[in-house]
């Protein structure tokens, strides 16, 4: 009885830890960076940021896909808005994400078809652009890759035009490590997806009141 009770003790602490791990692992994950604020002054430019319009979120139907209509809608205004900026000359930055953290990944993995971790198929692009640059992150926030920052500077790029998805998610948390950092952020409305209609709202009024543009 005892070496039963023991087990099952060692099975509840293993469980517990399990969870407090992800939960740290989650909320690492979704929360917005922080850096060193920029000289807007310096930063006369504009950039382009295409947020993870990668195969394996941008499916249609299905536990994890979109409505067809909605998809190929957004993701013809992000293509517009690309085709755009390369005409302007502005820089065309394709951001792409894939789940590092090991339990995310687990998670993924186990009840998530395993879309966007390591050696998955989807983790390209799903639409035909030709970026200028190309950033892979694996937290929410664009900003936590250190190379998005280091092509910014070495362009003078002061003023970001945001698309992608999700808005509650990745979109909203790079906006925000952007503002963090004194960028001047514009989101594209119409190119950006959320499977949320209601929060995203809530995340573009707050978003407004940091001082972003919705256009």
């Amino acid at each position: 009885m005892i070496a039963v009770l023991a087990v099952v003790g060692a099975i509840v602490v293993a469980v517990a830890l399990f969870v407090l791990r992800l939960k740290h692992e989650l909320r690492r994950a979704n929360t917005p960076t922080t850096g060193e604020r920029i000289d807007i002054s310096m930063r006369p430019n504009l950039a382009l940021l295409v947020i993870d319009i990668q195969k394996d979120f941008t499916s249609i139907g299905g536990k994890y896909g979109w409505d067809e209509a909605y998809l190929k809608k957004r993701l013809a205004m992000i293509s517009t808005a690309a085709v755009k900026a390369s005409e302007a000359e502005i820089p065309v930055i394709a951001v792409r994400h894939v789940y590092r953290a090991p339990l995310i990944r687990l998670m993924i993995w186990l009840f998530g078809e395993g879309r966007g971790i390591p050696g998955s198929k989807g983790l390209g692009l799903a639409l035909p652009l030709s970026p200028d640059f190309e950033v892979v992150k694996s937290l929410s926030d664009g900003f936590s890759s250190p190379a998005l920052e280091g092509y910014l500077a070495a362009n003078r790029v002061g003023t970001l035009l945001l698309t992608g998805l999700d808005g509650c998610h990745c979109v909203q948390n790079t906006a925000n490590g952007a503002l963090n950092r004194g960028y001047r952020v514009e989101i594209l409305e119409n190119a950006v997806l959320s499977r949320d209609k209601d929060g995203w709202r809530k995340h573009a009024e707050a978003l407004e009141g940091r001082g972003a543009v919705l256009t």
